[in-house]
């Protein structure tokens, strides 16, 4: 352990700082007996091409009695269950081609863009809470921001991970993922959750949540930020760089924002339980 303020032990695939354990797991993605279950469990017609159904990251404080994990199947318990068929109108003959590409599964009840909107699950209380679920006194409404500021300036990253949740191609059509990253630095630890869907030709869309604690203060600040737009919007920047219309990172910074939501996860929640 180096020479810092804030005490912390590296573990496996973690770390812990403060009163904070700070995990996430990395596996292979599920065969296809075990995706077979989870359509069973989850009452789908279609899972994503690639499930990573034992990958999660988890953010724990026990002297708080808080949790905060992303997880996989978490995440698919929110798709709807039926196809979108507001990407269906928006180009009738790519809707037709994305059919085709999946043998006719779309007209099966099937939600192929895999959008969910999952922002996360909070385990407090012995009870365990995802994105619409916010019992009185966990959460408060905030203007306060992330300070984009700090998280941009060189400290020392203690710890940094990179996790997949679920990835598919669309048959080749776009693609569609949802991913977290985490990086902990001696003052902070900031969570970026991503859903991006690009479907080649008709829509672009994604919805990041972010989740931001500085060492010591009462709150975890979450914010939440959706994006959408026609491919129409993006077309444009290829013409002198075909790669842009594959590059996600740069297709989202040109996506106007829809919504963008900014709350409080209060630590004195357990407090006085």
């Amino acid at each position: 352990m180096t020479n810092t303020s804030m005490p912390y032990n590296l573990i496996k695939n973690g770390i812990e700082i403060g009163d904070w354990v700070i995990h996430t797991s990395k596996n292979p993605i599920l065969k296809s007996t075990e995706k077979d279950e989870w359509e069973k469990e989850l009452v789908l017609n279609g899972l994503p091409e690639m499930v990573y159904g034992n990958n999660f990251v988890r953010l724990s404080n026990e002297k708080r009695d808080i949790t905060i994990v992303f997880n996989c199947m978490d995440a698919l318990k929110m798709l709807d269950k039926v196809a979108d068929q507001s990407i269906k109108v928006s180009s009738s003959k790519k809707w037709e081609e994305i059919n085709k590409g999946f043998e006719g599964q779309i007209e099966k009840s099937f939600e192929w863009t895999f959008s969910s909107p999952y922002t996360g699950t909070i385990l407090t209380r012995g009870h365990c809470y995802s994105n619409f679920e916010k019992p009185i006194g966990l959460f408060e409404n905030t203007t306060e921001k992330i300070d984009i500021e700090k998280l941009k300036r060189p400290d020392p990253i203690l710890f940094f991970d990179d996790v997949l949740l679920y990835e598919d191609e669309l048959a080749d059509n776009g693609s569609s993922m949802l991913s977290v990253k985490i990086r902990v630095n001696n003052e902070s630890v900031f969570l970026l959750s991503r859903f991006f869907l690009r479907v080649d030709d008709v829509i672009c869309r994604c919805l990041d949540t972010r989740i931001y604690h500085e060492f010591g203060k009462d709150y975890l600040l979450k914010e939440v930020t959706f994006k959408e737009s026609s491919f129409d919007i993006i077309k444009p920047y290829s013409e002198n760089d075909p790669t842009l219309l594959t590059d996600s990172n740069f297709i989202i910074s040109k996506l106007p924002t829809k919504s963008l939501t900014t709350e409080k996860i209060l630590l004195s929640y357990n407090d006085n339980k």
